[in-house]
């Protein structure tokens, strides 16, 4: 038997091609997996016991051999995937707008059907809802390229400005990227340093794919810095209220230090102001900056310009 992966692969193919295909010979089915008649069946059987809540007799899939042709009695909620809801489809494009300009021609194409597969009165409220969106910050150029050079596996240089010091040449086997708290960065080995290091997008300087392979390896991504738990830049504190204090304590633990009042306090990251200035405006009042001043008056701007002042 093969992996995980593999047996997991197969058994998504089943259940559909079945219900394509009503009636399928057991051999014939095997041929379109390759692999052997017995196998299959041990997969059919597998399927029999895959379900959904509360587990009643009639909330599993009813999958079965009869006269050595397979068929599948699917609950009428399988037929057909469940439609977006506008707010589900406004949170994809709210996501997918943050790759722009990166993405190119692909991010509208994919956007304009992601608009049409709406139903008519789903799709009025999904343009209200994009309309609102804030896409004022794009994504950093060197998104595409990088993405680029993940997929086909080759080497990047570029200067890289720390903070506090002035651009220096890199050479970079890139492994990965992510965003973070407003911020994009990559992971990757730098050749220069000898070591697993991570990159803020922003302050690379003249990106360019080289044509030197390489060959990550299996754990590639173990020994490289995360965002989420390196960040050295200037922690914010942030008071919280007794309504908000259950859902931060729950969020950060430890690290959110409880107050007479039945409040909380957090320090987050400073890095992104932008982000920083969402998250705290999301709580509705119930958020407070309380250093440094910066951070204060950022989001005091923030929160005026959402009202109109």
């Amino acid at each position: 038997m093969s992996n995980v992966h593999e047996r997991l692969r197969r058994l998504l193919f089943l259940v559909p091609y079945v219900s394509k295909h009503p009636g399928v010979t057991v051999e014939s089915l095997a041929r379109a997996l390759n692999i052997s008649r017995e196998d299959l069946l041990e997969e059919l059987d597998l399927l029999t016991c895959v379900g959904r809540p509360p587990f009643n007799p009639d909330d599993y899939i009813d999958i079965y051999v009869d006269n050595d042709r397979v068929y599948v009695d699917l609950d009428q909620r399988l037929f057909a995937p469940p439609r977006l809801t506008a707010g589900e489809a406004a949170a994809l494009a709210a996501s997918a707008e943050l790759l722009r300009p990166a993405s190119g021609d692909a991010l509208q194409s994919a956007l304009q059907k992601l608009e049409h597969v709406l139903p008519p009165q789903v799709r009025e409220r999904y343009r209200e809802m994009y309309r609102k969106i804030d896409a004022s910050t794009e994504a950093p150029q060197a998104l595409g390229p990088l993405t680029r050079a993940i997929l086909e596996r080759r080497e990047v240089m570029f200067g890289y400005a720390s903070p506090g010091r002035a651009a220096e040449p890199r050479r970079v086997r890139p492994y990965e990227l992510l965003s973070h708290r407003g911020q994009w960065y990559l992971q990757g080995f730098c050749h220069t340093r000898q070591d697993a290091r991570l990159f803020r997008l922003d302050r690379m300087e003249d990106l360019t794919v080289t044509e030197t392979p390489f060959l990550p390896p299996p754990d590639a991504r173990a020994d490289v810095p995360n965002p989420a738990r390196s960040s050295s830049e200037a922690s914010v504190r942030v008071r919280f209220s007794p309504v908000a204090a259950p859902y931060v304590k729950e969020r950060f633990g430890q690290d959110a230090r409880p107050l007479a009042d039945g409040g909380v306090e957090v320090l987050v990251a400073g890095d992104s102001e932008r982000w920083l200035t969402q998250w705290v405006l999301s709580f509705g009042g119930e958020a407070e900056v309380m250093e440094p001043v910066s951070a204060r008056a950022a989001v005091a701007r923030a929160a005026r310009a959402s009202i109109g002042l």
